[in-house]
């Protein structure tokens, strides 16, 4: 069945970005080997488990080796900064796409021009496309395509402006009728398949925070389920399509768009399975890696996470940018290699974050009470920067570093 115009659609499928092949090769290289009777050894890639070390000592028996290595370290990573722009892939191209006056400009302006919410509300509208080329944490690079919205559910341009994109955020606008915008939506995705172009839609429903918050639930299941039985009228069984909830006056925006992101990310699961590692060997109860300047999470490990801890994490950010702004120094960036900050919650969590990069940071939760050994902690954190700026230069040209192991007896 073909909607053309007037038809909407919708699937609630997460699937993820299918490189189960990409990632064999980190799959055998990052997960660490079964040894039951040499508990003492590293974890694969060096990380150090729990039982190594049992005091503080342990930082005196590496903090010399660190020390020797620490500007060779900054060195190589400079070196591996410049090298990743000049040999990473294709960047991924997102287009912004839905109904005009549906809130793309702004999301855009939000999360990576600092505007305030305020000041989105000015912004005009869209006539003309806009290509904006962004990044985060220096390695992940992607373009994002600002196009016009149709003020009805017509494709007309669709075509032109999808040309080259692989993956189509669509932003749905929650406190207006939505049938025109889910319309839009299958007729959409009704034209990439019928192209065999099977790519992946990102779909908004934004502006969440103008609906009465008892029905914000309804409203998303009232939407994701008639998109799903609209795309199954047109035969289209198991598209690549997710859903979000997202205003521009809360964190929920730039959780939704950090998934967004994490989609593009050929890393993605590689990564997740350094930072399961880094979390079962210090006993952190999670782990996010975070670019400071957009607020974007590029990945954390795979145990399951409240919303709330995401702005927490965001608030940590803010947090150490402003005390930055005030003491720091105007030449230097937010981040450097003797950057962290550590706050200590009412509720029983500490948070503690620990620099990867001049824009990049790890963001760590433990518990108050866990006993975790924090000469270790700080001993495998390191190796993981140096192991996360390796794993993005995998696919590249550039000969990998040798890898930190430092000495622990």
């Amino acid at each position: 069945m073909s909607y053309g115009l007037n038809g909407a659609c919708e699937t609630a499928s997460n699937n993820s970005t299918s490189t189960d092949g990409e990632y064999h090769q980190y799959y055998s290289h990052y997960n660490p080997p079964s040894r039951p009777h040499q508990q003492s050894r590293p974890y694969s890639n060096g990380f150090h488990p729990s039982s190594t070390l049992n005091g503080h000592n342990g930082l005196d028996d590496t903090g010399g080796q660190l020390h020797h290595h620490h500007h060779h370290h900054q060195q190589q990573q400079q070196q591996i900064d410049s090298d990743y722009g000049e040999l990473a892939p294709d960047r991924p191209k997102l287009l912004m796409w839905g109904l005009t006056k549906s809130g793309k400009t702004s999301i855009i302006k939000l999360i990576f021009d600092k505007m305030t919410a305020g000041e989105t509300l000015q912004l005009p509208e869209t006539k003309m496309i806009q290509r904006h080329e962004f990044s985060c944490g220096i390695h992940v690079e992607f373009q994002i395509c600002d196009v016009p919205g149709p003020k009805i559910a017509s494709l007309l341009d669709f075509d032109t402006y999808s040309s080259e994109c692989t993956t189509i955020v669509f932003v749905l606008d929650a406190t207006e009728d939505c049938s025109d915008s889910i319309n839009l939506l299958v007729s959409s995705v009704q034209r990439m398949y019928s192209q065999g172009h099977n790519i992946r839609f990102e779909v908004l429903i934004h502006k969440i925070d103008g609906v009465h918050e008892p029905d914000r639930l309804d409203r998303y299941s009232n939407i994701q389920q008639q998109v799903t039985v609209m795309l199954h009228e047109c035969s289209i069984e198991e598209p690549l399509i997710n859903f979000y909830l997202t205003s521009i006056y809360d964190h929920s925006i730039h959780e939704a768009f950090s998934k967004i992101v994490q989609n593009q990310m050929r890393q993605l699961r590689a990564l997740e399975n350094m930072l399961d590692l880094v979390t079962a060997s210090t006993q952190l109860d999670k782990i996010f890696v975070c670019d400071i300047s957009n607020k974007i999470f590029l990945a954390s490990d795979t145990k399951p996470v409240e919303s709330q801890i995401s702005e927490l994490c965001c608030d940590v950010v803010d947090v150490y940018t402003d005390i930055s702004s005030i003491y720091g120094k105007n030449s230097t960036p937010v981040l450097d290699s003797m950057s962290y900050c550590t706050i200590e919650l009412s509720i029983g969590l500490v948070l503690y974050l620990k620099d990867i990069n001049p824009t990049t940071a790890l963001i760590c939760i433990l518990k108050r009470e866990s006993r975790i050994n924090e000469a270790l902690m700080e001993v495998n954190l390191n190796i993981l920067k140096q192991n996360i700026q390796e794993l993005f230069l995998a696919n590249s040209n550039y000969s990998p570093r040798q890898q930190i192991h430092p000495s622990i007896e």
